[in-house]
Formats: structure tokens, C-alpha cells, sequence
């Protein structure tokens, strides 16, 4: 029996698991809609909705564009959980020598049972093996805005509980010194360490020092509001085995899926890493293009865990990554593959990036013989071509079990930089299994001709592909033009074309709006911060009411 101290915290989280309870159905009805409604591969056919249908799209496309609008989303979500939680707060039962349940300890002792309850669920949706990722078809990563907000919202309510008590017993001096006050301040203190961390400017440029003190301050807090109030156990103890049960996986994911990649700087920025796939792991386990793993590399550090999306498909026996070089980890490991040892006189040299290694990628990609021996790789030493070959544990891959782009008709891919690892395998996996799909639009802007030359042939490919119509643009940001070192090619309807300067995402974003018409259609889209507002903005403009739409971001 759940006692009356408890009962109203432990409804709130029952209520927000209900809601993604409830949204994960109407996910899966609305995949079911969308796949019998794409089923009929006629790009000629005209499909017409019916009006309960239109109103259904109407409501849909709102959802759409607030989920993907996050300060509209927050500015909703905030009044509305904290319309559940008001009504609770008042249901404690008041000491006997105070009156009402609006008391100030009444509605203290509330919101501080309402705010552990809230960082126990908070702890739950920032589980990478997240259950309802797995209903609702995405990563664990949108489930971090569900952990974001739960998280501001406990803090929210713990500073209400702590300003309450702290008011209400101001005059007692002694008071304010005892250990129950003494563990509320260092909860205090853990709060205002883990916010200016999670800034998105600091965790951007300071990722590992984030991870550590997200880690620390998590563990503090189970610590500190542990011996706070032993009301709170329970919560901490459902926080505490979460954790323990999340951790435990992730090891043993990163010990079985064990492997060695080869390692090559395409350039000064980016890092090429590859290797086989593990044949005994998890990567055996149904995963679909557009997952990431967490990469370790013991020769820097087991702790140091960073996340990466594969540019490979389920379907290769290989696993491949491209990396931006940053600070922190990728520096290193840029610095280490930048620089030799000279063998005569034992200092390092600084090199420069070769021709041979785009030889070296383009003979990966054309399928060189993977029963090779792991040492059959370019052995120049004095060269950066020269892969380096590490030891890599690899935690994942984490993402939806299966593509459900393929259900659209239409499905329109842009990528900004390396952005391409995120929609180059969703490409290659429609063509090998295009399902309802029957036109591919792909955009792609690169500042590298090497990284544009990297997955060339893979991109051509597309041209011999009979059962899909495929459009790819490819547009060089640099200074010297594309067109004199890569020719367009096209085959029928496929085309594979080659550009200069930025690409015209209001053009594109048309032309797929009037190819797809009623019929269902898709936008995913990997990049910066400024490449994805770009594209949802002419998305959103463009787009009606009750367009049959589908939308995906990813923030590199």
C-alpha cells in the first residue's frame, strides 16, 4: 500500500508515463496510416483525402511543428506540467498543530516529494536502453528533451521547497545550520554546477568536461537528497538501480562489440575511421541506417566515451565513421594521426595530408577483400594516408530497429558537412530496400573536396538503381569551382549532379513539395544548428496545412 506522503508524487509519474504511453500508440497507428496509404507504388495514381483525414493532418502538422519548434514546445510544456503538479501540491497532509492543506510546510513538503520523484523519472528517460525508444521507432536522443525538461522542472520545484522552508524558519538561526539544511544546501550547490554544464555553450565546447560533471553532480544528488530526507529513498533507490542497470549494459556492450578500426585523416578536420563489424554482438541485433555508437579508445582513455553516427548500413560487414575534429578526444586523436615518429632520431614530425589516402577510401568502398589480413594497409609511415589501426570498444548501435522512412513515397534527405554519415546510409538503404518508396531527393552542401570525393562512387551507384527515382545535388562551398574536377553524371531519371556555392534549400524544398503533391512524403535532415533552421523554415513555409509530412532533424 502506497502511503498518502507518496501517493500524489507517485501519480504524477504514472500520468507522464501514460502520455508516451499514449503517444507511442498513436505512432504506431499513424506508421500503419502511412504505410497502407504509400502502399500503391503509382507515382502517376492522384490520392485524395478524405475530410476527417484533412482535419487529422491539420492536427498533426501543429504537433509536428511544435516538437520540432523547442522553445514553443517548452513554453507549452511548462504551464502544463505544472497544471498536474499545483493540484498535488496541496494534497499533503498538514501536521496536526498547522491547519489546511495549504499550509507552508504542507506545500513544501510537496513540491520537495514532487521534485525527487521527478529526478527519478528524469534519470529514467536519460537511460540510453530506453524502452520507449524502442516503441516509439527513434533513439534514445529525443528522449533527452523529455530527461531536459523533467530535470529543470525537479530543480524548479526543489528551489520552491527549499525557498519555502528556508523563509519559514529564517528566524531560527540555529535551525538553518543543522544537517538536513546543511544536505539542502549542497543539493543547492550540485544544482546551479549541473545547469551552467548543460549549457549548450559549454557543453558544446567542453563535452568532456560536461560528461564528468554530469556524472559527478548525478551521483551527488542521489548522495545529498538521500540523507536530506529519508522520505526520498525510495526515488533514489529506483534512480540509483536505473543508472546501475544503464551503466552495466553499456560496459558490456563496449567489451563484446570490441573491434579494430583503421584510421586515416582525409584532412586536417576530418578523421576516417573503419573497421569490421563485430560477428558476436549486439551489432546482430536489428538496427537501421542512421544509428550511432559511443566510441572508446583505451590507448587514450576507457573512460572517454563519445558519440558517433555510423555512415555504414546494417547491411555492410564493415562499421565506418567520419569525424569533424574538434576539441577534446578529436583533437588528440587528430594530433596523434598527424604526427610520426622518426625512427633515426626518435622526434616527432608534423606531416601532411596525402593524396593516397582518397585511394585507400575508394578501394574500401569497392569492396576490397575483407578476408585480407588487418595489416594489409598502406605502410608508409612518413605518410597521413597511412591508417592507423586501434583498438576501438564500441557501446551500440543505439537508434530505431527499422527505417521507417521507407513508408513514405516521396522522401527528400539534405546534409550539412559530415551530417552526410547521418543520411547517406538511409539512402543506400532505401535502394537496396526502397519499400513504398518511389522518389529520393538528396542535397548535400560540403566545404571538403575530399570528403565529397570520399563517398563519390557510392553516390554514383545510385544511378544504376532501377526501382526508385533518385536526385542527388552535391554542392561545393569553397572558393574553386567543383565542375573541373567532378563531372555530373545521369542515367534515365537518376541523376547525380555536382555544384558550386550554397544550395538553394527554397528551390528544393518546392520542387519535392510538387513531386510528392497529396501523396505521403518525408523530410530528414543532419546538421548544424544554423543548416536545420535554414531548412525548417522553408519547410514550415511552404508547406499546407494538411500536407501528409513527415519531419526528422539531427544536430551534429
Amino acid at each position: 500500500m502506497i502511503k498518502s506522503g507518496h501517493k500524489w508524487a507517485v501519480i504524477a509519474i504514472c500520468l507522464i508515463i501514460g502520455c508516451l504511453l499514449a503517444l507511442s500508440g498513436l505512432y504506431v497507428i499513424e506508421t500503419a496510416r502511412v504505410y497502407f496509404k504509400s502502399r500503391k507504388r503509382d507515382s502517376s495514381a492522384k490520392t485524395y483525402a478524405s475530410p476527417v483525414e484533412r482535419v487529422y493532418l491539420v492536427i498533426r502538422n501543429i504537433y509536428l511543428y511544435v516538437i520540432t519548434n523547442k522553445v514553443i514546445l517548452t513554453l507549452i510544456a511548462v504551464p502544463i506540467v505544472f497544471a498536474i503538479a499545483v493540484p498535488f501540491v496541496g494534497k499533503e497532509t498538514p501536521p496536526k498543530h498547522e491547519k489546511g492543506n495549504w499550509s507552508a510546510t504542507a506545500v513544501g513538503g510537496r513540491c520537495g516529494f514532487l521534485a525527487a520523484a521527478l529526478f527519478f523519472i528524469s534519470y529514467f528517460f536519460s537511460l540510453k536502453n530506453n524502452p520507449f525508444s524502442l516503441m516509439l521507432f527513434t533513439s534514445h536522443e529525443k528522449m533527452n528533451y523529455v530527461h531536459r525538461r523533467l530535470s529543470q522542472f525537479a530543480i524548479m520545484l526543489g528551489v520552491i521547497h527549499g525557498l519555502i522552508y528556508i523563509g519559514k524558519d529564517s528566524h531560527k538561526h540555529r535551525k538553518l545550520v543543522e544537517p538536513v539544511f546543511r544536505w539542502g544546501y549542497g543539493i543547492l550547490g550540485l544544482m546551479v554546477i549541473m545547469i551552467v554544464s548543460a549549457l549548450p555553450f559549454f557543453r558544446r565546447r567542453f563535452y568532456e568536461w560536461f560528461f564528468v560533471l554530469h556524472h559527478a553532480c548525478s551521483i551527488g544528488f542521489l548522495i545529498c537528497i538521500h540523507y536530506h530526507d529519508r522520505h526520498c529513498v525510495p526515488y533514489m533507490k529506483a534512480a540509483l538501480a536505473c543508472y546501475v542497470f544503464d551503466r552495466g549494459c553499456r560496459i558490456l556492450r563496449s567489451f563484446i562489440n570490441r573491434t579494430k578500426f583503421e584510421v586515416s585523416m582525409i584532412e586536417e578536420n576530418v578523421i576516417y575511421l573503419r573497421g569490421k563489424k563485430p560477428k558476436v554482438s549486439f551489432f546482430s541485433l536489428p538496427w537501421s541506417s542512421g544509428s550511432h555508437v559511443f566510441i572508446s579508445i583505451p590507448r587514450f582513455s576507457f573512460w572517454q566515451i563519445h558519440p558517433f553516427t555510423l555512415a555504414s548500413c546494417p547491411s555492410d560487414d564493415y562499421v565506418e565513421l567520419v569525424v569533424a575534429v574538434r576539441k577534446g578526444f578529436t583533437q588528440r586523436l587528430a594530433n596523434k594521426m598527424n604526427s610520426t615518429t622518426n625512427p633515426l632520431s626518435g622526434e616527432v614530425e608534423k606531416v601532411k595530408s596525402s593524396n593516397d589516402a582518397d585511394i585507400v577510401i575508394s578501394e574500401w568502398h569497392s569492396g576490397r577483400d575483407e578476408s585480407s589480413s588487418d595489416n594489409e594497409i598502406n605502410s608508409d609511415a612518413n605518410s597521413a594516408a597511412s591508417a592507423k589501426q586501434m583498438t576501438v570498444l564500441l557501446d551500440g548501435p543505439y537508434g530505431p530497429v527499422s527505417n521507417p522512412f521507407r513508408n513514405y513515397a516521396y522522401v527528400f534527405l539534405a546534409a550539412g558537412g559530415v551530417g552526410i554519415t547521418y543520411t547517406l546510409p538511409i539512402l543506400r538503404d532505401l535502394l537496396l530496400k526502397p519499400g513504398n518508396t518511389l522518389h529520393i531527393t538528396f542535397v548535400w552542401s560540403c566545404r571538403s573536396l575530399k570528403l565529397l570525393s570520399l563517398f563519390t562512387r557510392v553516390l554514383e551507384d545510385s544511378l544504376d538503381q532501377k526501382q526508385v527515382s533518385v536526385r542527388i545535388y552535391c554542392h561545393l562551398t569553397t572558393s574553386y569551382p567543383v565542375k573541373e574536377r567532378l563531372i555530373s553524371k545521369s542515367s534515365g531519371s537518376n541523376l547525380v549532379q555536382y555544384c558550386d556555392g550554397k544550395p538553394n534549400l527554397e528551390n528544393y524544398i518546392k520542387d519535392h513539395y510538387g513531386l510528392s503533391d497529396t501523396k505521403t512524403n518525408t523530410v530528414a535532415a543532419c546538421g548544424s544548428e544554423a543548416f536545420l533552421k535554414h531548412l525548417k523554415k522553408e519547410v514550415t513555409s511552404q508547406q499546407k496545412w494538411d500536407a501528409d509530412i513527415f519531419q526528422h532533424y539531427e544536430e551534429i
